[in-house]
């Protein structure tokens, strides 16, 4: 067996995976791939050799086609990354494909685009030291949400005088349904060809038709089945995500951030705690529980990796990287808590998450007496020139706090 990265690409054209070998020929010597005209032929390989770390499988295949390929290979093999790859974009195939693929690629595609859409969810593998957490996200379909936010959200729909602000208005208080939306959204299925960074834009871009045939046909939003004990903690993660999402639009303004660098770090701020929804969802009350340990010695994210390997911000930006997010997005909710492990100092959005989430809010909902011990990166901070800003962006986030607090 070789211990390159495996690749599988399936597509029933011949002269497809002609080009899909001349795309990938530059990538020979780090990866070992493997080219099937059939699902069926993909599955028996995987029988006979282990997992692919990678599938791309075109989507309108005689037989079995690439959504129950897909489909199939997230039950068995749920640490596998799966990339759709395709020319068709009618409704009900997209629809079919949002469960079982990790992302959506257009043809035509030129090898560049396809081999970045390859290599991200590889290279973001060494956040996470866990393979159980790594299996664990493979095999997730969606991020759970609040029931009641679930049914206001399938009402207001149904209403006759039913609106894109009313409806963004619901999912934007809902960090799942929020991430879950601008994935879709973000992704090649709609060839926006600009990045959307606001629920709302979100919501307007995709129609009330399209989000209610989503919510009908596929599991896009999941509705929290844990104890009652946790809920709280949801809710107090969906107040946490809103109230940073303000700040860091805030802060983007006032360090003289243009309103398009504003919408997107609100955007990368409130996708900052999707990791979090994942522990919850794999740990239920422990989770809550673990973070008693927080104190003057253990920050949140330091409680997390000793409990599970792994904090919350790597889990949110392996599980985005996953989704095809853009880098800078990724990159901001990875090293929120220490910008410096980065290694760059050229993030905006990683710089402005990193001061939301030390001068904003603390990460709810701790247990009662805990503090919430959160550091601000100096020498990030230095190596940026912001600094100086310290002292009015503090009072900033004071004056956000009392305009929020009940």
């Amino acid at each position: 067996m070789t211990d390159k990265t495996r690749i599988c690409f399936v597509d029933d054209e011949p002269n497809i995976l002609q080009g899909l070998k001349r795309f990938m020929r530059p990538m020979a010597d780090e990866w070992e791939m493997e080219f099937h005209l059939s699902g069926d032929a993909a599955l028996f390989s995987m029988i006979q050799n282990g997992p692919f770390d990678v599938v791309v499988s075109d989507m309108r295949m005689p037989g079995m086609d690439g959504a129950a390929l897909l489909t199939r290979i997230r039950q068995d093999y749920p640490q596998t990354v799966r990339v759709i790859l395709s020319g068709y974009a009618d409704n009900e195939s997209i629809l079919r494909t949002i469960g079982p693929a990790h992302s959506y690629l257009a043809k035509p595609c030129n090898g560049e685009t396809l081999r970045a859409a390859i290599r991200q969810p590889l290279a973001l593998r060494r956040l996470l030291s866990s393979d159980v957490m790594r299996r664990a996200l493979g095999g997730l379909e969606s991020l759970p949400s609040l029931p009641d936010l679930f049914i206001r959200l399938d009402r207001e729909l149904h209403a006759a005088n039913s609106s894109t602000a009313s409806v963004a208005r619901i999912i934007g208080s809902d960090t799942a349904m929020s991430a879950e939306i601008l994935k879709l959204t973000n992704s090649a299925y709609f060839g926006i060809g600009q990045p959307v960074n606001s629920v709302l834009q979100a919501v307007r871009t995709l129609g009330l038709e399209t989000i209610q045939t989503v919510i009908l046909k596929t599991a896009i939003f999941r509705r929290f089945s844990g104890s009652a004990q946790v809920a709280p903690f949801l809710d107090g993660l969906n107040r946490h995500g809103l109230a940073l999402t303000r700040l860091a639009k805030a802060i983007a303004l006032s360090i003289g951030s243009s309103t398009t660098i504003a919408e997107a770090a609100g955007c990368a701020a409130l996708l900052s705690n999707i990791g979090a929804l994942v522990l919850l969802d794999c740990h239920g009350a422990d989770y809550p529980r673990m973070l008693g340990q927080v104190n003057a010695d253990v920050p949140v994210h330091q409680a997390e990796i000793n409990a599970y390997g792994v904090h919350h911000g790597h889990v949110g930006a392996y599980l985005l990287g996953l989704w095809g997010f853009a880098d800078r997005v990724v990159e901001a909710v990875a090293h929120a808590p220490a910008p410096s492990q980065a290694g760059r100092y050229d993030n905006d959005l990683l710089t402005i998450v990193h001061l939301a989430r030390s001068l904003g809010p603390a990460f709810p909902p701790l247990p009662q007496n805990v503090h919430d011990v959160r550091h601000l990166d100096s020498e990030y901070l230095s190596r940026t020139g912001l600094v100086a800003h310290l002292p009015k962006l503090t009072e900033l986030a004071q004056n956000i706090a009392a305009e929020v607090s009940p």
